[in-house]
């Protein structure tokens, strides 16, 4: 008796993935660039010397000594009332002993002894208190006015670093098909199926 046979034969697909990763190749931080502009300040100052002004002419003057105008004032003034002194005196005594002169028991002669004999000692040196000199002095100071300095700094930034990224993939192929196949066969099995 002949059988048939019911064979089957099959094959399940195959698929192939390749993939490639994701990378960076390169990753950079940009560093923030600082600018700044400095404006030094400026003191504008300084010091004035100190001053010492002496002015010994008052005591100068104490001790005789005189400029020309003090000199010709004083004596010239002096010497006015000098003249105009003796010249009154003198001729008041000359108009008194020509009056006088012929007069009985006026002797002239005893009148001129007892005038030199009986004057006063002229003082011939006098004492005052000096004037001192005439000191002015003037303290140093601080002149100008000082300027202020002035920093400014910008800060320029990136947001981002700088990345070369290559992307990464995925491919799926289908390297076989998948099949079910079936036949008959007589008597016997295809082992091979």
């Amino acid at each position: 008796m002949q059988m048939l046979r019911l064979n089957t034969r099959h094959a399940l697909p195959q698929t192939t993935i390749r993939n490639h990763l994701g990378r960076i190749d390169k990753s950079t931080v940009v560093p923030a660039e600082v600018h700044t502009n400095l404006e030094l300040g400026k003191s504008n100052q300084g010091v004035t010397q100190p001053s010492l002004q002496l002015d010994n002419y008052p005591s100068r003057r104490a001790w005789g000594a005189r400029n020309l105008d003090d000199l010709t004032r004083e004596f010239g003034q002096k010497g006015l009332s000098d003249v105009r002194s003796g010249t009154s005196r003198r001729t008041q005594i000359a108009w008194e002993r020509a009056e006088n002169g012929g007069k009985p028991g006026n002797d002239i002669n005893q009148q001129i002894k007892n005038e030199i004999f009986s004057r006063e000692p002229e003082t011939l040196v006098e004492f005052e208190l000096m004037d001192g000199p005439i000191i002015t002095y003037t303290p140093s100071q601080i002149v100008g006015e000082p300027e202020v300095g002035d920093v400014t700094a910008e800060i320029d930034t990136e947001p981002f670093a700088n990345v070369h990224f290559k992307p990464g993939s995925l491919n799926t192929y289908l390297q076989s098909e998948g099949y079910i196949r079936r036949y008959v066969t007589m008597n016997e099995y295809d082992i091979y199926a």
